[in-house]
């Protein structure tokens, strides 16, 4: 029994005019001009998705340099010959099924206990890990097909929970795979085959490009020999660290009666990711399709992942998606910005092109072991802020954010101290924020693209005015909606009634400060300057 990813369909493919299909790796590339995106079931298996994809295409086309990413960009469509020669080099490794190197698992483990495959689908339940909606039991055994199978073992070795799994030789503790410490960033352009070359980095290992990649650098598939991967180690490189061995798995697998399904699986603790000294993970070494930002106001102080958090949109992070660092800004934004600004610069990219960044992952249980939410947001990508120059950007951006980060947080307030009253102190959670951050997605979205605009053609900022006005009425209205969302009556009333009072008079402080700051801080128009 075999199953070929490279001619077998099994990556989940949206076509430009709607339609859903799968195809094998080598048709996604070979048809990547005519296709729209790939799209997984969950945000996490796009995202898991993406990355193998973009690993398969740096080892068959690099692009080794400026000049050959460009050449990659001008044609119609992907060379299909360099496929069939990459493919030759490695007989047998993309097949599920092979019998010493099945795609992405670890044959040592035959000899392990078999559990059911349920497990490698998130949703699923399996033993005492119930979910709401599937009913699977022990009495109800799991079978997967084989195209699922790859896509949730793609999906798992980037997104698995921590905690305790089978044990694989002594160990059975397993940290989060490394996909739920950071917001997975992609540029997405208006095809496959530009969204692939947007995110795909100039690769040149025998020269450490792109940055912490060495010349042993190669994804998992061609690992040699088929050993037990070590407890833990560094990354070799970009295409190890997209294929990050997180776990050691196995699928177990028999003939159905259409062709062969997926009845079992071993899944143990794999390969734990160290880099920087102490045994610590220090994301920003390796990490390419991340932004980071500094906790601390020291110079030197560590860059953190940029993580979506629910409620608050991943719009508040533009500065660190969006903006060039400069020498001393304490955020860094995901590698494929910076190309893409170079690129613009040298005229491979149109100065107007608008492109999305999708931001995907998961949150996880406090814990660690359990998945408490999916999560795929976008922002807009304007060429024209990606090459602004830092002051004329930063400012603005900054304030713009700033406001809604302090509007939110007196309206936070607001429900805050009138809980409070009652002796009903929250544990953190207030409702009051699900009535106003949501809402400012949209509007924050409009200021992005008019605010790029505006850079771009040297016109006056009138977006930030405009911004400050949505913020004011999403605020208003919000607080009406807080104080009538539960009937209310005598003190109750009077009560809420004077919190409202309470905010609006912040939201005026706030709105002043926000017209002072901005007065301060941008440059006067041509004609005050000459005077």
């Amino acid at each position: 029994m075999t199953f070929d990813l490279i001619t077998q369909p099994w990556l989940p493919i949206v076509g430009t005019s709607g339609e859903l299909y799968e195809v094998g790796l080598a048709d996604l590339v070979r048809r990547a001009h005519e296709s729209r995106r790939i799209a997984g079931e969950s945000p996490t298996m796009t995202a898991a998705l993406h990355r193998l994809v973009l690993a398969f295409t740096h080892r068959v086309y690099g692009p080794s340099d400026e000049d050959a990413w460009n050449r990659l960009w001008m044609a119609d469509g992907f060379d299909t010959a360099p496929i069939e020669e990459y493919v030759r080099q490695w007989p047998g490794r993309f097949d599920l099924f092979h019998p010493s190197r099945p795609f992405l698992q670890c044959p040592l483990l035959a000899s392990c206990t078999t559990i059911t495959p349920a497990k490698l689908v998130m949703y699923r339940a399996a033993g005492n890990n119930r979910t709401l909606f599937d009913h699977t039991t022990s009495e109800r055994p799991v079978t997967i097909r084989p195209a699922e199978a790859a896509r949730w073992l793609v999906t798992l070795l980037f997104y698995d929970t921590g905690g305790t799994k089978s044990a694989y030789r002594k160990q059975r503790y397993s940290e989060p795979a490394p996909g739920n410490l950071f917001g997975c960033v992609l540029v997405e352009g208006s095809t496959l085959k530009e969204t692939l070359l947007l995110n795909l980095l100039t690769y040149d290992p025998d020269h450490g490009v792109p940055h912490g990649t060495t010349h042993d650098d190669r994804p998992a598939w061609e690992a040699e020999p088929p050993q037990p991967e070590p407890d833990e180690r560094s990354p070799l490189g970009w295409t190890d660290m997209l294929t990050w061995p997180s776990r050691r798995v196995l699928l177990r697998h028999r003939e159905g009666a259409d062709g062969p399904i997926v009845d079992g699986a071993v899944i143990t603790p794999g390969t734990r990711l160290r880099t920087g000294t102490a045994k610590q993970i220090d994301l920003a070494r390796a990490e390419h399709m991340a932004a980071y930002q500094r906790r601390t106001k020291a110079k030197q102080g560590s860059l953190t992942p940029v993580k979506l958090q629910g409620r608050r949109g991943i719009w508040r992070h533009s500065q660190e998606l969006l903006l060039s660092p400069g020498e001393t800004a304490p955020r860094r934004r995901p590698a494929a910005m910076d190309q893409i600004a170079m690129l613009a610069e040298y005229g491979s990219i149109p100065e107007d092109a608008v492109y999305t960044l999708r931001v995907m992952g998961q949150r996880l249980s406090d814990q660690g072991g359990s998945v408490r939410s999916w999560h795929e947001e976008a922002v807009p990508a304007p060429i024209a802020l990606l090459r602004a120059e830092l002051p004329e950007a930063e400012a603005p951006m900054g304030h713009a954010i700033w406001l809604a980060d302090e509007v939110g947080k007196a309206l936070y307030g607001m429900e805050w101290n009138y809980l409070k009253t009652f002796g009903d102190v929250p544990d953190g959670s207030i409702s009051i924020d699900l009535l106003y951050w949501p809402r400012l997605t949209d509007p924050f979205r409009r200021f992005l693209l008019t605010f790029a605009e505006e850079l771009r053609t040297q016109q006056p900022l009138a977006s930030l005015s405009a911004w400050r006005d949505e913020v004011t009425n999403v605020a208003r209205e919000a607080a009406r909606r807080w104080a009538e969302g539960a009937p209310r009556r005598g003190r109750y009333l009077l009560l809420a009634a004077e919190h409202v009072g309470r905010f609006e008079g912040r939201l005026s402080w706030l709105r002043k400060r926000f017209d002072s700051e901005l007065t301060r801080d941008l440059p006067a128009p041509p004609e005050e300057a000459a005077v």
